[in-house]
Parts: structure tokens; C-alpha cells; sequence
């Protein structure tokens, strides 16, 4: 009975220091959407009845925006009850794959028609589309930029895969950047744009490609092999890749693009869709042919707790606790890192605006940690001394957020 007690007790902690994170996934061939309130431990399986081939759920401020493949709509939802509101017309024939919110807007990409569109959220009305390269699915805004990836022609083994960037201001193309076959997935992290590419299912595996979205040039190609999907990048910088067939979880360090377990050494776990939080992975587990599960873990893997959802997941997301609005209110004290880049033997300077409290964790390119010390006040002289000429990333940790960066030491 302690046994079972003590066991209890480290399950409702760990549990707790998820917050009130909220887990939404769309069941495709249940036509549901799922709803688990990790703080409560509730799931509601049919949290919201969906239309046709539902695909993709966006999670808005008050409402959920569901992606109906087969109705060729957006599908409104109210947020507390899951109550349907509304079903908004994109395009007869436009099999909408994936959708995002920016300012107001829903921007919506068409399978079929190779079009971008651009729809007010508030009345569901279409105001414009956009011409963009065949089959698009993933949308990502960055800035003033939309991202969308074009996964190319399926019969012609997956010919015009790209991705287009879109001018939000003008709704107009103004690039296309060449990646690899069939890119389903994006992630922006520290100034970079992730592309997960995923292969011909055959004999070209997937990989991930990187570009600089200052420039919009292509910085790394990681061949991980296999079926790559959606990435999720942690608070380390570490980029966990979900296997679109379910099979796998691959890893790579976001920043020195190190390949940690690609498709010869996978994680022993896995997941066709994946997030996570400051406490935990999220890993959507499909099980074809029955009810699926989500699976909330620790980072070195281990579980937490196992929910049962509904059948042929096909979008997973996570909505964060809210911070309170105390921490709203604090603003992050600017924090300067110079010189950079700094000559062999002396030191790296670090000055903020205002005293604080902070970790500073230094990392060599291949994610590893070299030097960690903690900071208090306005400046830090950091000894660079055993370190040799070349690049390096820092990270400053203070209780209103993280800043991260690179610098070189030079001989």
C-alpha cells in the first residue's frame, strides 16, 4: 500500500509540473478532436465533432480553426466547449492541408489547386490566393515572410519540390528555394528555418535542410535518412524529429546541425507526430488500424503518462499554461556579448542593462557542454582561456527567458 501511495504521489508531481497544458489532436478517421487537459488528467475524445478528412487543428487565442481535407474547409470552433460555429468555404476541389493564424488572418494552403490563401478569421471570407509551386502543405510565418512547402509532383516521383516565400504585405511570391524531395514539415529556431524533407518512401531517404531566413540561403543538409516529419526543438537546442510512418524518432542539435541519431541509430521510440514543453515530449503514437495514443515523457524518454485517442491521428499540438501576468509585465534585460569575434587567450565580456541573476552554459559544435558558471550583477568577464580558436554557442538562462548566440575565438 506505500509502495502504491509513494507511487501515486510522483505521478500527481510529475503531473503538476506540467501546468494546465492542453493537448488537442485531430482523429482523421474518427472525424474527432481530442482534448486533454493535463492538469486534470480529462481527455475528451470527442472534444469536437470534425468534418471530411479532417487534417490539421490551428489553435487560436479563443478559437480552433480545424483543416477539412474532403469539405474543403476551415472548420471554427469555440474553444471552451468545442462547440462547431462555423464552416468556411476555401475552394471547391482545394483540399486544404494545413492552415496558420497571423494578425487575423488564416492563411490556408490548397493540395490540389497549388494556391495560398488568405482568409479573414473572423467572418471565414477568402480575399485573395496566391499561385504557388505544386502540392503545398506546410505553412511557417516568419516576420514579414510566409513560408509554404511545395512537396511537388507525387506521380513524377515528387518533381518541383521546394519550398515558396511569400511577401505578407504584397501576398506575392518573391522566391522559391530548391530543397530536397518532398518536404511535408518547417520550424523556425534562433533566426533559421528547418525543412524536413521527407523522402520518396523508397529508395531516397529524408533530410533536413536549414536556411538563414535574413537571406533566405541554405546554411546545412542533415541526412537523417528515413521518413523524417514534423521537428520540435527544445530549450538545449536539441531538434526531435518524428517519423512520418511512426517507426522512428530522430535527433540533431539545432544549432551545431550535429547528427545525434539519424535512421541508423533512432531513439527506441516511436511517433508519427511529436511536441513538447519545458517538462516533457509529446509523442503521438498511431497504431494504425486502432485507437491511438499521445504519450507524455520525460527527456531522457521515460514515461510520465500514456492517453488513449482516436483513430489515424494526423495533427498533434500542444497550447503551453499561460505564464502569469506578472511575468507578462517583466521585460527581459538586454544582454551584450562582446567582442565577438575575440582574440585566443582573453576574455568574452558579458554586460546586461540591469543586475541580474543568470546560468551561462557554454557549447562546442557538437552540442556539447564545455563551461557553465552563473552570473550575478551587470557584467561577467568569462575566462576563455582553455578554449582553442573556432566557433562557439552560448546560452544565458536568467528567470524571464533564455538568449542564445554564437561567438568566435580567433588565433
Amino acid at each position: 500500500m506505500k509502495n502504491k501511495t509513494a507511487l501515486l504521489l510522483l505521478m500527481l508531481i510529475a503531473l503538476s509540473l506540467l501546468g494546465a497544458d492542453l493537448i488537442y489532436v485531430v482523429n482523421s478517421q474518427s472525424r474527432t478532436l481530442s482534448r486533454i487537459d493535463t492538469s486534470s488528467d480529462q481527455v475528451q475524445n470527442t472534444f469536437s465533432i470534425l468534418g471530411n478528412v479532417p487534417n490539421k487543428v490551428v489553435v487560436g487565442e479563443d478559437y480552433l480553426y480545424a483543416v477539412n481535407s474532403g469539405d474543403n474547409t476551415i472548420q471554427k470552433i469555440d474553444k471552451s466547449g468545442g462547440n462547431s460555429l462555423a464552416n468556411y468555404l476555401v475552394e471547391l476541389g482545394s483540399n486544404p492541408w494545413d492552415a496558420v493564424l497571423h494578425e487575423g488572418y488564416l492563411y490556408i494552403t490548397g493540395l490540389f489547386t497549388a494556391r495560398v490563401y488568405k482568409m479573414d478569421a473572423s467572418n471565414g471570407e477568402v480575399i485573395a490566393s496566391l499561385q504557388v509551386g505544386t502540392a503545398p502543405e506546410a505553412l511557417c510565418v516568419v516576420g514579414d515572410k510566409l513560408y509554404t512547402t511545395n512537396a511537388g509532383d507525387y506521380a513524377q516521383n515528387y518533381a518541383g519540390s521546394s519550398v515558396s516565400v511569400i511577401d505578407l504585405p504584397s501576398f506575392s511570391v518573391f522566391d522559391t528555394l530548391p530543397v530536397r524531395l518532398n518536404p511535408q514539415y518547417l520550424r523556425w529556431h534562433e533566426g533559421y528555418l528547418h525543412v524536413s524533407c521527407t523522402g520518396n518512401w523508397a529508395d531516397i531517404g529524408g533530410s533536413i535542410m536549414i536556411f538563414d531566413t535574413q537571406n533566405d540561403s541554405l546554411i546545412q543538409t542533415i541526412e537523417l535518412g528515413g521518413t523524417p516529419g514534423n521537428i520540435w526543438i527544445d530549450a538545449d537546442h536539441l531538434a526531435w524529429v518524428a517519423d512520418s510512418s511512426g517507426n522512428h524518432i530522430y535527433r540533431y542539435h539545432a544549432l551545431s546541425y550535429e547528427m545525434l541519431n539519424g535512421s541508423d541509430n533512432p531513439l527506441p521510440i516511436g511517433g508519427s507526430d511529436l511536441t513538447g514543453s519545458s517538462s516533457a515530449i509529446v509523442i503521438l503514437t498511431p497504431q494504425w488500424g486502432s485507437n491511438a495514443s499521445v504519450l507524455l515523457l520525460h527527456p531522457d524518454l521515460s514515461l510520465i503518462k500514456e492517453y488513449t485517442v482516436g483513430m489515424m491521428p494526423t495533427d498533434l499540438k500542444l497550447e503551453p499554461s499561460p505564464s502569469p501576468v506578472e511575468d507578462d509585465l517583466i521585460t527581459q534585460a538586454r544582454i551584450c556579448v562582446y567582442p565577438n569575434p575575440l582574440p585566443m587567450g582573453t576574455s568574452l565580456k558579458i554586460k546586461s542593462e540591469r543586475s541580474l541573476k543568470a546560468d551561462l552554459k557554454i557549447f562546442n559544435l557538437k552540442g556539447q557542454l564545455l563551461q557553465e558558471t552563473h552570473l550575478e550583477g551587470t557584467e561577467l568577464n568569462l575566462d576563455t582561456t582553455k578554449l582553442s580558436s573556432g566557433c562557439y554557442f552560448y546560452r544565458i538562462i536568467t528567470s524571464q527567458g533564455t538568449e542564445s548566440g554564437k561567438f568566435v575565438i580567433l588565433k
